[in-house]
């Protein structure tokens, strides 16, 4: 357990509920999630605090009888999708030596992929669960939910997925599925191979599926600049202490006029049907990541407006479900992500991938 994808090692594991139906599930918790007996630390050292509640997943976890014996390593306040702060512990992909996990669940990445954990818990607010599930070739599941962020799980199977949220499979139901290839938020050149293995999905989906071909949304341009407004605007009472990259979110933050705000809420609430109309799919199914993981130091050498971008063109896709608040979920290469379909049925899909 003394590895350097933990944050913070509890003396004795945190017990869940005796004989619950997760008793003997050891899951470590990102460590900017609450959780009684073990610090906050939230990226930085100089960010740590002591919690005197669970977080409500933590809570739900412990009496369905897992148990937490650790917090895995996060980016500073979640806000990149890789982890460099030179007074943290700086991890690799177990898959890609010498370069990113990717983030802001970088702990639980690496924690799965190296064996670790059968389980690690994770949150996502822009792909911060499914960008290290990539990263590190393991299978990272965002839950939906009533806001951008949500929290979600990190594992080596889909069938452990199932099982943490006791769910059963629900009844079979032939589904539309869009296969898109270029990115929504950005259009960078994706990697052959990348695509190659959407392909290759796309034509385990068609046996039992209806697939068909979609583009990028007209709006999606828009979306991304709707999506940008809402991030930093969690930026607002962010303290910025000694990271350049949360000082230039929260002074854009302050720079959001109340219309821009008011409009990127307004877009996120049209934004199911707009996609409904434009895309009459049930289920998108893209790559994860345009292009390996870049080697560590990539992003955070940059300016924060450019690392920004930068981040956003490795992954132009994840977000959108994000806004959308739904379900979906990272297979390694390729990611399926819900319009119009349960968490349990996303989950029996990707089974048909990866398990």
């Amino acid at each position: 357990m003394h590895h350097p994808a933990f944050a913070s090692i509890a003396n004795t594991p945190i017990r869940g509920t005796h004989g619950a139906r997760l008793d003997g599930w050891s899951i470590p918790i990102k460590s900017s999630t609450p959780v009684v007996g073990l610090p906050t630390i939230d990226g930085s050292p100089h960010r740590t605090s002591t919690p005197t509640d669970h977080d409500p997943f933590v809570a739900w976890l412990l009496r369905q009888g897992a148990s937490v014996p650790a917090t895995t390593l996060s980016s500073e306040l979640g806000a990149t999708c890789y982890a460099e702060r030179p007074d943290m512990p700086v991890l690799e992909s177990p898959a890609y030596p010498g370069c990113t996990p990717g983030g802001s669940s970088t702990g639980a990445g690496v924690a799965v992929a190296l064996g670790l954990s059968r389980a690690a818990h994770g949150t996502d607010a822009g792909g911060s669960i499914r960008v290290p599930a990539a990263a590190c070739n393991v299978v990272g599941f965002k839950l939906g939910g009533k806001s951008l962020s949500a929290h979600g799980m990190l594992t080596t199977t889909v069938k452990d997925q199932m099982e943490i949220f006791g769910w059963t499979p629900p009844p079979p139901r032939r589904l539309r599925i869009g296969v898109l290839t270029r990115g929504i938020f950005a259009d960078p050149q994706v990697q052959s191979w990348r695509l190659d293995a959407v392909d290759e999905a796309a034509g385990v989906l068609d046996r039992y599926h209806e697939v068909v071909a979609i583009d990028p949304y007209p709006e999606s341009r828009e979306t991304y600049r709707h999506f940008g407004t809402i991030i930093k605007s969690s930026f607002t009472n962010a303290e910025p202490l000694d990271s350049d990259y949360i000082s230039w979110l929260h002074e854009e933050a302050l720079a959001l006029s109340p219309e821009a705000r008011a409009n990127a809420s307004t877009h996120v609430g049209v934004l199911p049907e707009l996609l409904a109309r434009t895309w009459d799919v049930d289920v998108v199914l893209c790559p994860t990541l345009a292009f390996d993981p870049p080697k560590l130091g990539t992003f955070s050498d940059m300016s924060p407006e450019d690392s920004f971008e930068a981040q956003t063109g490795w992954s132009p896709w994840c977000s959108v479900f994000n806004m959308l608040k739904t379900p979906a979920i990272a297979l390694g290469p390729v990611h399926l992500g819900a319009l119009n379909v349960t968490g349990a049925e996303l989950l029996e899909l990707a089974a048909l991938l990866r398990d």
